[in-house]
């Protein structure tokens, strides 16, 4: 079986898995699985990052049209980097489910409280897009840190504007706690 053969296998498989997760997707509003330039879509779905991967595969395998060497040596290591961050999301389910859960759980607290605390329901919004900002910004080092190794300060940005994130999801949890020991 040749390598292309093993990773379309591989991805099929993957794809069985993604549409499982996908109709179990509790109720909520849906995330996207990944926010990087590693995907061309942004999708709830997980099966839709692995079908985006398999057309990747299907144009470096049919080579229609012809690429140049060095155009599939990109292509494959994109792909590997695809299917890589699509074996990552499956490890890190339980996680994601576990915070879905908890965003969850927070959306219907605030929904309770909105017309007594509008100002804790605007900081669980903002603490939620910053932690979705740090997912991104994680993601961004990493695509950095793996394929532009020559672009240091890049990844050096990358890395305080992410400090700086840290900094405001901290800022934002403790006004959170504060406003709670407010509650009656």
């Amino acid at each position: 079986m040749s390598a292309l053969q093993l990773l379309a296998s591989q991805l099929n498989e993957l794809y069985q898995r993604a549409s499982a997760i996908d109709r179990q997707r509790p109720d909520g509003k849906p995330q996207d699985w990944f926010e990087s330039g590693l995907f061309s879509c942004h999708s709830p779905d997980l099966a839709d990052y692995v079908a985006d991967a398999k057309r990747n595969l299907k144009r470096l395998s049919d080579n229609q049209p012809p690429l140049s060497a060095i155009s599939k040596q990109r292509l494959a290591a994109h792909i590997a980097a695809q299917v890589e961050a699509l074996t990552r999301a499956f490890r890190n389910l339980d996680t994601r489910s576990k915070f879905q859960r908890t965003v969850t759980l927070r959306q219907r607290q605030e929904t309770k409280s909105v017309a007594a605390q509008p100002a804790t329901v605007n900081l669980y919004q903002q603490l939620t897009e910053f932690q979705q900002f740090e997912r991104r910004l994680l993601d961004m080092i990493e695509h950095a840190e793996r394929y532009s190794s020559d672009n240091a300060n890049r990844v050096l940005a990358l890395h305080a504007r992410l400090g700086r994130c840290r900094k405001a999801i901290t800022e934002v949890e403790q006004a959170i706690l504060q406003r709670e020991r407010e509650l009656p």
